[in-house]
């Protein structure tokens, strides 16, 4: 289901990014890939978060330290794999996150809306042998 997310996304957003960024076909493409990898990293590693907090950043209520802190490292996770595999400077990097960072978590939010089961088939396998399946 992350992957029909993110092909929402890519429908949406990498306009903008050839458009107002002026990034190519492919590293419009390749920021949405990173994009959803940093999610797929972050939270199947289970750094020390809890389930709670997940589903708080996934939901429409305010933020918690927890999930702010989740959101922090999707975000630098995402940098990191724009400007090492996708290839962009710092400052497209930059221009991409402020463009893609929020809508993908509000499409997430649409889709999870703080519900722990729709948070599980959302990331399916995602959490298998560690990370969210432990919790």
């Amino acid at each position: 289901m992350l992957d029909q997310l993110l092909s929402t996304l890519q429908g949406q957003v990498a306009p903008q990014l050839v458009q107002q960024l002026g990034l190519n076909e492919g590293q419009a493409k390749g920021s949405i890939a990173a994009a959803g990898d940093s999610v797929k990293q972050v939270l199947g590693g289970g750094d020390g978060f809890g389930l709670d907090d997940v589903l708080n950043l996934f939901s429409s209520a305010q933020n918690t330290a927890g999930a702010d802190g989740i959101l922090d490292n999707i975000g630098k996770t995402f940098n990191q794999k724009l400007t090492g595999e996708v290839g962009l400077n710092g400052q497209q990097a930059g221009g991409v996150m402020s463009l893609v960072l929020p809508m993908l978590t509000q499409l997430l939010s649409d889709k999870v809306g703080g519900n722990a089961g729709n948070l599980q088939g959302l990331l399916g396998d995602l959490g298998k042998g560690g990370g969210l399946a432990d919790m």
